[in-house]
Parts: structure tokens; sequence; C-alpha cells
């Protein structure tokens, strides 16, 4: 693998199963809430490798012996030239000699206590119980090797003839016992009154900052999970907002609560200028009141991750807003979410597919990156260094000067984003989908 960019437009990542995970998590000296670095994964593939080789010692001490056997049968051969000729009496002599026993008997196999020795320990018995001629040098460099790699690590001591014991020896040697974090203990959805204030016409505006203990910006979503820091909290839109009921799903635990975030399906439009998303507990009381509201100033309505192509999202759906805007005489009084807008949503809630080509460039302004294909100008942006391999474009001058107007995040989020995709839809984001290939590949597909 050529490394000569690595750290000047090329990145190594690692990906690992969620067991490799976990021991690499175990091996992190001290034990720290420190994102996993290289130095870990070295640390677990040093560990690995000499778990590995010491594993493979007592099959390497036991070929040996068979190595030592056929040396000894090849002894028996009267070697006069190299054109000598062997006879069919010769050969069935030196095949007999090679063979080991086909079958081994019961009281070999499981006659023997169960006891904790070393490798070494272990082969010097087998060594006792050979009935042919074997190589004392052999034998004192294996019992080098042996003691040089093993030292006074243990294992059990049965013979491992079978292929059935050898699988069942290793299973039992690899059982762990692992704490599995304790199930969360659900919390009891309240109906705030500020929620049921939503629905008041008459009342004047809420002012949603000054009601802290029951709104809160769109970023404590994701309070006390890895991702909170990752989505740089001050680059949301200041009129999305999230109830605290819409963040709370488990008691209070000690563990992170990326496990239990909560699927972003309903939002509150209030005043035809906020959008709150609420639990699916407000959602339902508010649904009752806002079904008789004649205006249609403040309405409920669900969005839905574009999870497929052909998908529609709901949340601009006259006819499914709550109250339905279709009895409105006058269409232009109904709210549309702006595409700027929609995209921060479409981020949030985990989207992979676009409807329309606006939804794609607004979605990349959002972001600030700049993907392929590539104009004249922008592909002279990147020989220049402007756009880093990913699409992302991280000075305010360079991002004025490639139109990126939109732009909201001042630092990179393309980690943070395939990290809450994962989370929404419980996989990676397929590289064949819209904004899988922006993320992945730096390039567009509408």
């Amino acid at each position: 693998m050529r490394m000569r960019k690595l750290g000047n437009g090329h990145s190594l990542t690692f990906w690992s199963s969620n067991e490799v995970h976990q021991q690499i998590v175990a091996l992190k000296i001290p034990i720290t809430k420190q994102p996993i670095g290289v130095i870990d994964i070295l640390r677990w593939l040093y560990q690995n490798t000499v778990h590995a080789t010491w594993e493979a010692l007592n099959y390497w001490a036991e070929q040996s012996l068979s190595y030592q056997r056929k040396l000894d049968a090849f002894q028996y051969i009267e070697w006069q030239n190299h054109e000598n000729i062997f006879t069919n009496n010769m050969m069935k002599d030196l095949a007999n000699r090679c063979l080991e026993p086909e079958i081994t008997e019961l009281t070999r196999m499981y006659g023997v206590s169960r006891e904790l020795r070393t490798i070494a320990d272990n082969y010097i018995g087998r060594y006792k119980e050979c009935n042919y001629k074997l190589s004392t040098e052999t034998h004192d460099a294996v019992l080098k090797r042996l003691n040089e790699y093993n030292g006074t690590k243990q294992r059990l001591c049965q013979l491992l003839d079978e292929e059935q014991q050898r699988e069942l020896e290793q299973e039992l040697e690899a059982e762990q016992q692992l704490a599995r974090p304790l199930p969360g203990k659900p919390h009891k959805p309240i109906l705030n009154e500020e929620i049921k204030s939503l629905c008041n016409e008459n009342d004047p505006r809420l002012n949603l900052s000054r009601l802290s203990k029951v709104f809160r910006s769109l970023s404590f979503a994701f309070d006390r999970t890895p991702l909170f820091n990752a989505c740089q909290p001050s680059s949301w839109q200041r009129n999305l907002w999230v109830s605290t009921e819409f963040q709370r799903v488990v008691k209070s635990t000690e563990e992170s609560l990326s496990s239990f975030l909560r699927p972003p399906r309903w939002i509150v439009v209030y005043r035809n200028e906020d959008i709150i998303f609420v639990s699916a507990f407000e959602a339902n009381w508010l649904m009752g009141q806002l079904q008789s509201n004649k205006s249609s100033v403040t309405t409920l309505r669900l969005l839905l991750p574009r999870t497929k192509r052909v998908q529609s999202i709901f949340v601009n759906t006259p006819t499914l807003m709550i109250p339905p805007s279709i009895e409105l005489s006058n269409t232009n009084m109904i709210y549309y979410i702006p595409v700027e807008l929609l995209v921060q949503l479409f981020v949030f809630n985990g989207t992979l597919y676009f409807e329309t080509v606006d939804e794609q460039i607004a979605y990349c302004q959002c972001l600030g990156l700049c993907p392929k294909p590539w104009t004249t100008k922008e592909e002279e942006a990147f020989e220049n260094g402007w756009i880093s391999i990913d699409g992302f474009v991280q000075k305010p001058k360079h991002r004025l000067q490639l139109q990126l107007n939109q732009a909201r995040f001042p630092s990179n989020p393309l980690t943070f984003i395939k990290q809450l995709i994962e989370t929404r839809n419980n996989s990676h984001p397929p590289i064949t989908s819209h904004v899988g290939s922006i993320i992945f590949n730096s390039h567009k597909l509408l």
C-alpha cells in the first residue's frame, strides 16, 4: 500500500467487528473514555499475534514428533546411489513406518487427568511415549524453542489427536465471561403544559429559548452520546428544537445513550417559524388538539427518512399535515419547509436519497462539501488544496469563492454523518445511495 500522501490528503481508516472493538477497549491503558487511537490498535495486534503464536506452539510441537517419525523411517532405506531402484517391499515398509495411528484409544484420549502444564512439559510427555528412534538434535531444538516462546504459561494436557477434541479444547480455553450492560428502564412520559400551549393560537408566541426545561436546541438530542461533540452543537439552525421528552428515552444510566436515540418522526411547525421534534406520546396528544384548529400556522407533521429512491417523506404534503392545509382557500398560506432547512432535517434523521437535484445541492452546501464532478474552477481549487480529498472545504474565504454560502459546519462533519446514519438505520449507508456516494466517494449521483 502506498503511504506517501498519508496525512496529506489521504487517511487510513480501521474497521473491526464489535468483538474486536471490545477487545481493543479492554486493552486501553489506562481505561479511559478517550477515542481509540492507532497505538491501541497496534497494542491489540501485538497481543493477538502473541496469542496466536502461543496457540500454534502445541500443534507445532506435535508436528515435530510426526516429522521425526518420518526421518526415522527413511533411515531404514539402503541408499546406494541416485539411481537406486526401490522395490515394492521397500516402499511398503517405508509407508508402514510413516503411518500414524488412525484410531486413538479412549483411555489415551480422555484417561489423562485434566491438568494444566506448560507446552514443553506436554511435549516431553509425548516424546517419552514414542516407540521409534528420535533425533536428539531436533528434540533439543524444539524444546529450546518451546521454552523460549512459551515461558511459564500453561494449558490443558489432553492429547489433541482428534480434530473434534482439538476444537473442543480451543473453545474451552477461549471461553470468556462478558459483563453485559443492564437493560435500560424506560422513562415514564410526561406531557408538559408548555407543549399544550403550542396549540393555543390566541396566546402570545412562546419564547422557546427561555423554556429550557421543555425545549432545547437540536443538538440536545445527542446529549450523553459520543455524537454530541461530533455534531458541532452551535452549527445547527437556531429555530430547530427538540422537546426534552424527545431526548428522554430511558432513566438515568452511566452507559452511553447511543443505543436509545429516539427516531425523529414527528415535528411541530410552530407559528410557521420554529420546528420542534416531539415524542410519539406528545404527538398523540397534539394530534387530537390541532385537528380541530381552523388556522394552520401551527401544524403537526410526519417526517420520514428517505431510505429508498422512490419514497415520500410526507413532511411537505398538505393533506397529511394536522390540521390539513388542503382546506385553505389560498394555497399561498401553506408553509412549506424550505430546502435549505429541510436538508438539516435530512442530516438529523439519516436520509439516504434525494428527490431533486436542488436537495442534493443544498445538502452539500449545508455540510460544506464540494464533491465531484467538478468544474474547471473546482479542479483548480482541489489542486491548490482548497478542497480536501473527501470534498470538504474548510476555510471561509475558499467557501466564498466556491459559492458554498450555506455551509454550517466549521469542521469536517463527515465522521459524524457516517456515525449518525449508521446509528439511525442500524447499517452503513450503501455507496450506491445518494448520500453514501457523497460521504464515501465524494461524488454526486444526481
